[in-house]
């Protein structure tokens, strides 16, 4: 014996306006900051070749680097 099943619903037609529909508007001004150091993130650090000596700015997140000096390969 066969089960019946329930016929699938038909979704709404799809318009191509956007009227209606609900878009969030921008800020008019800045959100207060709490603090002098909100979203500090520190720039980076300086390394010295452990070849000829230089010193290397590093950017935040670096691990290794080349020395602008001599090329030698670094690691902080």
């Amino acid at each position: 014996m066969a089960t019946k099943e329930p016929k699938p619903k038909k979704g709404k037609k799809v318009t191509k306006s956007v009227e209606g529909v609900n878009v969030s508007k921008g800020l008019k001004k800045a959100p207060a900051v709490k603090g002098e150091v909100a979203g500090h993130m520190s720039p980076g650090a300086y390394y010295l070749c452990w070849h000829c000596g230089a010193s290397n700015f590093v950017p935040f997140g670096w691990v290794y680097f080349h020395c602008w000096r001599c090329w030698a390969f670094n690691r902080c």
